[in-house]
């Protein structure tokens, strides 16, 4: 079987007080009405990758209600089943403090993290990628790129040095304006670098999305991405220079802070010519983010292999011909899929029973 997870020891995480679950399928669906931990579950699958929850950025918010500390296990399997490596991951919080363990031996860089176990997640909230505004698309791709190339985080962090830098200039009273200059040209390259690799990644997802729209749902309905960069900072240096610099040093001297970069752009979603956040329909909105997950997967599995998805009830809205049609998709994908539903009677259950697949059925 391709790599998955096997089991997983939640120990005071959320509503968990002690609980092994095992999840050793290549489709996993939980069942379980609301309240019974089956989000709470998924939620400690993602931070086992991120290190942090898709809920919250606080580590200390999933400690369980009067415990002073979380700890979870996890048993990774890696290659075919007669072929098999496991491979355990241990991440224990407690005093504000975390530590990781791969084969009980501690890790400190969140790239060694990747080399095991790597998690693309659904839930109701990635609608925001949609309905929210740039800050939840921006944030979609780099977390993106970063599950690609864990380097990625490394260039963001340089981006963030100058950004902070020339922010700081900014706020000065009276600002020197040679180095007004150099801090801006700075800024434009690592803008520009990132653009360039936020790009292609967005076209090949977009080329993947539509393969999977023409097959499985219409041939005649197609999708854009759109790069929308402040201030046309993706052009060269000298057409962004000559045409901004007087107004954008006149409205950032105002502002206080600096008003284009990649931390400013953003990405539209076109289909059939229009804006998904004006004119999808919710069941239209819900269809393209499934596309979008199952697209990123296939993209980042052929340069790093399998990985595991994680779908929180997130099928249960689509109509019956539409819901086969998008099921058909994920159980193609070559990755552990993770489901939850809160009823047992739900037509992915009976999907499943007639693809004749491995799947593993779990009540909460």
């Amino acid at each position: 079987m391709i790599d998955h997870i096997a089991t997983i020891y939640l120990k005071d995480f959320r509503c968990f007080d002690q609980i092994t679950i095992d999840l050793d399928s290549r489709i996993v669906l939980i069942c379980g009405s609301n309240g019974t931990g089956k989000t709470s579950l998924l939620e400690a699958l993602y931070y086992g990758c991120y290190l942090r929850s898709f809920r919250t950025h606080l580590s200390r918010d999933l400690i369980a209600l009067g415990k002073e500390s979380f700890f979870v296990k996890f048993l990774i399997r890696n290659g075919q089943q007669d072929n098999a490596v496991d491979h355990t991951i241990q991440i224990g919080f407690a005093h504000n403090k975390r530590l990781v363990k791969i084969d009980n031996k501690t890790i400190v860089s969140y790239k060694d993290l990747l080399l095991y176990y790597r998690i693309v997640s659904l839930t109701e909230d990635d609608l925001k990628l949609i309905q929210d505004g740039p800050e939840e698309r921006r944030s979609f791709i780099d977390q993106a790129l970063l599950l690609n190339d864990a380097s990625f985080l490394t260039q963001m962090r340089e981006y963030r040095i100058v950004l902070d830098n020339r922010n700081a200039l900014l706020q000065q009273d009276s600002i020197d304006k040679e180095a007004y200059f150099i801090w801006t040209k700075k800024l434009w390259e690592h803008s520009f670098n990132i653009q360039a690799v936020r790009k292609p990644f967005l076209k090949q997802l977009e080329s993947e999305i539509n393969i999977m729209l023409h097959q499985y749902i219409d041939e005649n309905l197609f999708l854009s991405f759109t790069y929308q960069a402040k201030k046309s900072s993706d052009t060269d240096f000298d057409h962004f220079w000559q045409k901004n610099s007087t107004d954008l040093m006149r409205l950032e001297t105002q502002f206080k802070r600096t008003l284009f970069g990649a931390h400013t752009d953003d990405f539209s979603i076109v289909l059939e010519g229009k804006r998904s956040r004006a004119y999808a329909s919710r069941g239209q909105q819900k269809m393209i983010i499934l596309l979008i997950k199952i697209a990123q997967i296939k993209q980042l599995a052929k340069k790093n292999g399998p990985m595991i998805f994680l779908l929180d009830d997130f099928m249960t809205d689509f109509d019956v011909e539409r819901g086969k049609a998008l099921l058909s998709a994920l159980f193609e994908l070559n990755c552990q899929l993770i489901f939850t539903s809160p009823r047992r009677d739900s037509a992915l259950e009976s999907a499943l029973l007639a693809s004749q697949t491995d799947y593993k059925i779990i009540s909460m």
